[in-house]
């Protein structure tokens, strides 16, 4: 962990200190575990889901998962009962007892349905890729796609087939993966701006920590709100402030997080 981001967590903990509240927020797969040959193989380390339940139990910090999974799928892997959760990219948000859905939340589920008919084919001729279905979107994987060349192929198919429905939704790239929900003005970043709001607004600030594309804004937003955003592994996007090299050294800043939040509490 750079000095750099050791004064960014002492500033956070000072402000703790005075009354301010703290969200801190993570993405799941690549950033709290580390990217596996299937989702359901994506397994939170017990030490890791132990450190985010202390953070939980501090009056006043609030502990978050957004992920592009399915709500549901993200609560059973992450497995923390207070924890606030958001799925599939900003547009399925579960916060403290209220669930939060999008006005728009029927017509997205019909955008979602029309990309996956249009991929079907496309995926099933591939080799190793597969869509993962969600009420609000969906995900084609290719980390079991043999060789760049067939990949490039896929991921350029896919942008064909659903070029009719383009101005419509919203493409990011995940750890091996393509991204597609209906462009309904939701995201990570806009989710964030919700859970402050929700848990204390001016009186919060954000820690958020992602790992691909698909974190870009969700990590912009957190540096906007006068918080700290920590992107995770090789392809972290350069909206980030600081830079860690995998999931365990994440855990590492966690676990130094941790202890600064116990020691300034007696």
């Amino acid at each position: 962990m750079t000095n750099r981001l050791t004064v960014a967590l002492t500033r956070l903990v000072d402000a703790h200190r005075r009354g301010t509240r703290l969200a801190l927020l993570f993405d799941y797969d690549g950033t709290l575990v580390p990217i596996a040959d299937h989702p359901r193989l994506a397994v939170l380390e017990h030490e890791t889901r132990s450190r985010l339940e202390q953070l939980a139990r501090i009056p006043s910090v609030f502990v978050g998962v957004l992920s592009g999974r399915r709500i549901d799928n993200l609560r059973e892997a992450v497995g923390i009962g207070n924890a606030i959760y958001v799925g599939t990219n900003g547009l399925e948000l579960c916060v403290g007892n209220r669930t939060i859905s999008h006005p728009d939340s029927r017509r997205g589920a019909e955008l979602a349905l029309a990309a996956t008919e249009r991929l079907r084919e496309v995926v099933t001729s591939c080799k190793g890729a597969w869509i993962e279905e969600k009420p609000l979107g969906l995900t084609v994987h290719y980390r079991s796609v043999n060789g760049a060349d067939r990949i490039e192929q896929l991921r350029a198919e896919v942008a064909h087939a659903i070029e009719p429905l383009s101005e419509e939704l919203r493409v990011l790239d995940a750890a091996m993966a393509i991204e597609i929900t209906p462009d309904l003005g939701w995201t990570k970043g806009t989710a964030i701006r919700l859970i402050v709001a929700h848990v204390g607004h001016t009186g919060t600030l954000p820690l958020y920590a992602g790992d691909e594309a698909n974190d870009a804004d969700a990590l912009t937003t957190a540096a906007q709100l006068g918080g700290v955003a920590i992107g995770v592994g090789q392809l972290a996007p350069d909206t980030a402030q600081h830079f860690l090299r995998n999931p365990l050294a994440l855990s590492g800043c966690l676990d130094t997080l941790l202890g600064m939040l116990v020691a300034t509490s007696h």
